[in-house]
C-alpha cells in the first residue's frame, strides 16, 4: 500500500504543475496619435514614452521567467479617439539595452529615407537588426467615436455598430524573447491629434506538466519594411528592388521556420492595397513562398465600421411583394462600403497573422530573397507600398 502511494506521489510531483496563468498589461487606454505639440521622448504616470508626435508609444515591460512549457496570447483592443480612417498598426518588440536608454536605442536606429537605393533600417546591417512584429492590426473606420451612428451610414442588415474591436494572437514563438525587461511598443500611422486608443495585455498560460520543460526559441529578424521612425519611407520599395538577406544557423539549430506577415496599400481602385499581387520568397535559391495575399471577406467586418465611405451601386434585384406574396424584379441604388471592398491580405478591423512556413535547413549561411514582382510604383496618388515583416524561429 505504501509503495502504490509513494507511486502516486512521484506521479504528482512529475506530472502536475500547479503554476497558474498570469496576465501581464502593456498598454491601458493609451493614445496613439499625431500632435506636432507632443515632444519626443516624453512620458506619461503610466511610464508610455511617446514618439514620432505620438504615433509611437513604447513602455518597458516586465515578464516572468518561464520554468514550465507556456503558451503566449496577446489581447488587443482599439477604438477610435476621432481618427476616421482604416489604418497599419504594428506592435513589437525590443529587446533593453542595459547600457543605453531607449531613446539612444530608438534615435541609433539607421532610419531610411526616402529614397529606395539608401534604405539602411528593413534589413539586418552590422549590429541593426529591424523590429519584430508581435501583432499587425488594421484599425476601422471610426469604431467607437462614430459608433453612435451620427454620420447615418449603418445599413439595415447591421443591428447596431460595435464599440471597439478585439483581437488575440497566439504568439509563443516569442516565449524566449518575452521574459525580464524588454520594450514594448505599438505604432499607428495617423495624422489626427485623437488618434487611436489602445489596450494590449499579453496572456501566460503554462503548461499543466511540469516535466513539459521549455524549448529555447531563437529569433532572427531578417526584414520588416513597417515604418520604424518618422524618417523612413516605406513607399514602392518593392518596385524597384527585391531584397536579399543573409542569416546563420548555428551547430544545434532545429525545426527552423519562416514567419512571413504582408499587407499591400495604396488606394484609389488600382493601387496595390486592391490589386493582386504575387509574393515571393526563396530561401538558397528554393520557392518557398509564392502566394497572392488576398482577403474576400472584407464585408463581414461591416459592423466595426461606422465611418466608412459609402457609394451607390445600381443593380437589379429580385424581391417579393407584400401583397402579392409573388418575386417580382426591379432595378435599386445598393450602397457599396469602403471598408466591404476586397483588399491586399486584409481588412478593415482585422489582424493579420503570419504565414508560417517549416524550413529544410542545415547549419551555416543561408540566403533569402523576397520579391513582390509586380509592386506599382506611385502614380496619381495612390502612394502603393507593401508593408512586409519576416524573421526566422528555430530552438537551440
Amino acid at each position: 500500500m505504501r509503495k502504490v502511494i509513494f507511486a502516486i506521489l512521484l506521479n504528482t510531483l512529475l506530472f502536475s504543475n500547479h503554476i497558474t496563468a498570469q496576465k501581464v498589461e502593456i498598454f491601458n487606454q493609451v493614445r496613439v496619435q499625431h500632435d506636432e505639440k507632443c515632444k519626443d521622448f516624453s512620458t506619461d504616470v503610466n511610464g508610455n514614452i511617446f514618439y514620432g508626435g505620438g504615433q509611437y508609444v513604447f513602455k518597458k515591460v516586465t515578464l516572468p521567467k518561464q520554468k514550465i512549457n507556456t503558451k503566449y496570447e496577446i489581447n488587443v483592443s482599439v477604438v477610435s479617439g476621432g481618427d476616421r480612417y482604416d489604418r497599419a498598426g504594428s506592435i513589437f518588440v525590443l529587446p533593453v539595452d542595459k547600457n543605453n536608454s531607449l531613446e539612444d536605442v530608438v534615435k541609433g536606429k539607421k532610419f531610411a529615407s526616402n529614397e529606395f537605393t539608401k534604405i539602411k533600417s528593413i534589413v539586418p546591417e552590422g549590429n541593426f537588426a529591424p523590429t519584430v512584429e508581435l501583432m499587425r492590426f488594421m484599425t476601422t473606420f471610426g469604431i467607437g467615436f462614430f459608433s453612435n451612428d451620427s454620420l447615418q451610414r449603418k445599413p439595415v442588415y447591421i443591428p447596431y455598430w460595435e464599440k471597439e474591436v478585439r483581437w488575440k494572437e497566439d504568439i509563443s514563438q516569442f516565449s524566449t524573447v518575452l521574459q525580464g525587461e524588454v520594450w514594448i511598443g505599438v505604432h499607428i500611422g495617423n495624422y489626427t491629434k485623437g488618434g487611436h486608443i489602445v489596450n494590449a495585455t499579453i496572456n501566460l498560460t503554462p503548461s499543466e506538466l511540469s516535466c513539459d520543460l521549455p524549448k529555447n526559441k531563437i529569433i532572427v529578424p531578417i526584414l520588416n519594411t513597417e515604418p520604424f521612425g518618422t524618417n523612413q519611407g516605406n513607399d514602392e520599395l518593392f518596385a524597384y528592388k527585391d531584397f536579399q538577406v543573409e542569416f546563420n544557423l548555428p551547430n544545434g539549430a532545429k525545426n527552423p521556420k519562416l514567419y512571413y506577415i504582408t499587407t499591400g496599400h495604396g488606394g484609389h481602385g488600382e493601387g496595390d492595397e486592391f490589386v493582386k499581387k504575387q509574393n515571393i520568397v526563396k530561401v538558397d535559391g528554393k520557392k518557398v513562398i509564392d502566394f497572392i495575399p488576398w482577403r474576400d471577406d472584407c464585408a463581414s467586418f461591416r459592423r466595426f465600421n461606422p465611418g466608412t465611405g459609402v457609394w451607390l451601386k445600381k443593380r437589379k434585384a429580385p424581391y417579393i411583394q407584400d401583397d402579392k406574396g409573388t418575386y417580382a424584379v426591379k432595378e435599386i441604388e445598393e450602397p457599396i462600403a469602403s471598408s466591404d471592398l476586397s483588399r491586399s491580405n486584409w481588412c478593415p478591423g482585422s489582424n493579420v497573422p503570419p504565414m508560417i512556413v517549416p524550413l529544410e535547413l542545415n547549419e551555416g549561411k543561408h540566403t533569402a530573397i523576397f520579391s513582390i514582382p509586380e509592386a506599382q510604383k506611385n502614380a496619381n496618388g495612390t502612394s502603393n507600398h507593401w508593408m512586409v515583416s519576416a524573421y526566422i524561429v528555430y530552438e537551440l
